[in-house]
């Protein structure tokens, strides 16, 4: 009798085993490509609750700034969380441009270097009169891909 309970139970349980199974299961089968570049077309379409979801919580960037003829350099320090020029632009090409997507971000001789439970991301964007390089790490918690640091910078043509 007691079995009985305990065979009914494990029929009960089974199906959320088995589905919280598979999906660490897809979790854990998502490359590191894949979360980049999903996140790369959250920022073209300007989706800022998904790129926010994109960070972990300790994530760090470097921005990118313009040389500056000031003493001001604020805008070179690291700061947490998701770049603020990057919540700015995706704040404000919504109110500018036609889209989804607001912008297109061809990431260009991607390199992707991956080590156990982090990955390093390495890609150029380029624009007229440009060349954006960006470092995106990525660290897998859990099953689960998150950026912990951007490093941004461009240089632009004389």
């Amino acid at each position: 009798m007691a079995t009985d309970n305990l065979d009914r139970r494990s029929l009960l349980l089974a199906p959320a085993v088995l589905t919280a199974c598979a999906s660490q299961t897809g979790a854990e089968r998502q490359s590191a490509e894949s979360v980049l570049l999903s996140f790369l077309r959250s920022f073209e379409d300007c989706d800022l609750p998904r790129m926010e979801s994109a960070f972990a919580e300790d994530a760090t960037y470097f921005d990118r700034a313009r040389p500056t003829e000031t003493q001001d350099l604020s805008n070179y320090r690291r700061g947490r969380g998701m770049p603020a020029g990057m919540r700015r632009l995706a704040q404000q090409l919504p109110t500018t441009n036609p889209g989804p997507p607001y912008h297109r971000l061809t990431p260009e001789d991607l390199l992707i270097q991956e080590e156990d439970d982090v990955a390093v991301c390495s890609f150029h964007l380029a624009s007229q009169g440009a060349l954006g390089r960006r470092t995106i790490i990525l660290r897998r918690r859990a099953g689960r891909w998150e950026i912990i640091h951007i490093h941004a910078s461009n240089i632009e043509q004389a």
